[in-house]
């Protein structure tokens, strides 16, 4: 692939990790607004730490899987089907379950982009790589806001963190900078392999695999806790 992209717009990265972990209390992480919690079931979920963090996670899961699916209606009409079964839950213990299986689930979910099927030579090899390196960016835009949304959810409210908007603002200007480091060190493998025809598809493997990394350092750093708290994002796989 000759054209090489320009920064993007995410706004994250890892800086005084350890001191954000060490925040005291669990700011909410629900894939809905507990303010709003209408349902006993959403009452339940945004009273119980654990149930919070499943929920964020499941949420995550099934935005991926919609992403990497080749039927996402199939995935959505599955995942109504299970909403309906947390739903007639009755207790806590109930609904840890129906996360824990749905979870693994969804992660499991990665068919191939359609493009990639049938690609036979050189052209349709390059385009499918570039778009594996799109979805692996559509990822890491997907932590980064999970990430950024705890760090926000802390800055707010009764019990505002004061480091927690200060560091926001720090994590935004790293991945500024984490994106000008990702798109200098492809280009350097594209130049490398600039007399071959490989060298769309290196660029896209560079490309790729960085940015993999990437996500999973923020998860590693913003999207975990110290206690037994469920990570508020699934753990990424490198696909």
């Amino acid at each position: 692939m000759s054209d090489l992209r320009a920064p993007g717009r995410l706004g994250l990265t890892i800086v005084a990790a350890g001191a954000f972990l060490l925040l005291a209390g669990v700011a909410q992480a629900a894939s809905f607004d507990c303010k709003k919690a209408a349902t006993a079931i959403e009452q339940l979920i945004c009273g119980d730490p654990e149930l919070d963090a499943f929920d964020s996670q499941l949420d995550g899961a099934y935005r991926g899987a919609l992403d990497r699916s080749a039927d996402p209606a199939a995935v959505k009409e599955r995942q109504l089907t299970w909403i309906k079964k947390r739903n007639a839950c009755a207790d806590a213990a109930c609904l840890l379950t129906a996360y824990k299986r749905q979870i693994p689930l969804l992660t499991a979910i990665s068919d191939p982009p359609p493009i990639c099927v049938n690609a036979v030579n050189t052209i349709e090899g390059n385009a499918c790589e570039a778009e594996k390196s799109r979805r692996a960016d559509r990822e890491l835009t997907r932590y980064v806001a999970a990430a950024r949304k705890r760090l926000t959810a802390e800055a707010a409210g009764e019990f505002a963190e004061p480091s927690a908007k200060a560091a926001l603002a720090q994590l935004d200007a790293s991945q500024t900078a984490w994106e000008a480091y990702r798109k200098a060190e492809c280009s350097a493998v594209h130049t490398w392999f600039s007399t071959g025809t490989i060298r769309g598809i290196m660029h896209e493997d560079c490309w790729r695999s960085v940015t993999q990394a990437r996500t999973v350092t923020v998860w590693t750093n913003w999207l975990q806790h110290l206690d037994d708290t469920p990570p508020l994002m699934p753990e990424p796989a490198v696909r």
